[in-house]
């Protein structure tokens, strides 16, 4: 490592050590030396769960920890998180931003915790603004990155697209997935609740994509909570469609009030989801969505007991 690359380590560490005495004191610090139930140092699990390789965490789960910034103190938090994803048993990362780091920058990040970035969040535009895609798969293969694919589809509450503007974008992403397949990468679909909310006769806006999409050109991130809390049943999601559905963003149903919760402390039957996808799935992604100025809600117990129930659930 150069002298600068050290003293650049240097001066992020004191200034981790600050923002976590001053700004982040609530969100810090749970994780002990001592092996986690399901981490690669515990024998409870072994033989058992997913395997480690197949577990990846959205970094958008810490995104009110890390921030939105670009500067050298997002970049900072950003690291810290990366380092301790790491000391949990995490192989696997899902971005949804560089926090103004390059391609390059980020993978030495990466590269430094021993992660690995299979798949990516970025937005990769609409057939009314399209994104450069040419500069995404660039980056993605600088990251490493595999899957990758815009964290929402268009949702407008006060303007929702019609049948025929889904079918465009469907179209639209296909094209976008066959230049991706001609990179050496694949195009994935993520869902939240509008596209199966949105109904056109007798199919929703989930099945237009998949319609009108192939399946050598997008594949899909099924997100579990989404799905249930819309009132799909992700198992009969996977028996109807197998193998276009590629990943899977695990996150948990509270009871009491839908919201989101940790996983394996909701309702969500995540076995009988598993079974029924087999072996087909290439990642199961640990997500909690950010709660936004609520200081109980600590992303590092999110990360740890999500790692720790995936790698220990059977089915």
């Amino acid at each position: 490592m150069t002298e600068v690359r050290s003293l650049r380590h240097v001066l992020r560490a004191v200034l981790v050590a600050a923002l976590s005495a001053v700004l982040f004191v609530g969100l810090v610090g749970t994780a002990s030396a001592a092996p986690r139930p399901g981490s690669p140092g515990s024998s409870d699990c072994a033989g058992r769960g997913v395997p480690v390789s197949k577990i990846s965490i959205q970094l958008w789960t810490f995104a009110e920890y890390i921030g939105f910034g670009t500067d050298a103190a997002t970049q900072t938090r950003l690291e810290e998180v990366l380092r301790r994803l790491a000391e949990m048993g995490y192989r696997n990362v899902e971005p949804f931003t560089l926090s103004g780091l390059s391609a390059e920058e980020f993978r030495a990040l990466l590269d430094e915790y021993g992660l690995k970035a299979p798949a990516r969040h970025v937005d990769v535009g609409t057939p009314a603004e399209p994104s450069d895609i040419g500069r995404i798969l660039e980056e993605n293969r600088v990251l490493g990155v595999k899957y990758f694919g815009s964290g929402a589809t268009p949702n407008d509450p006060e303007d929702p697209y019609t049948e025929a503007e889904w079918i465009a974008y469907a179209q639209y992403l296909d094209q976008v997935g066959e230049q991706a397949r001609k990179a050496g990468q694949t195009l994935m679909v993520h869902n939240h609740d509008w596209e199966f909310e949105a109904v056109f006769g007798d199919r929703t806006a989930y099945d237009i994509l998949m319609a009108y999409t192939e399946r050598k050109n997008v594949v899909f991130q099924l997100d579990l909570y989404w799905a249930t809390f819309a009132g799909a049943d992700p198992v009969e999601l996977i028996e109807r469609y197998g193998d276009r559905i590629k990943l899977l963003h695990v996150k948990d149903m509270r009871a009491s009030d839908r919201r989101i919760e940790i996983v394996g402390r909701g309702t969500i039957d995540f076995p009988a989801i598993f079974a029924a996808a087999g072996g087909g799935i290439r990642y199961y992604v640990v997500e909690h969505d950010p709660r936004f100025g609520d200081p109980t809600f600590n992303p590092f117990v999110a990360a740890e007991v999500g790692f720790a129930y995936l790698a220990c659930v059977r089915y």
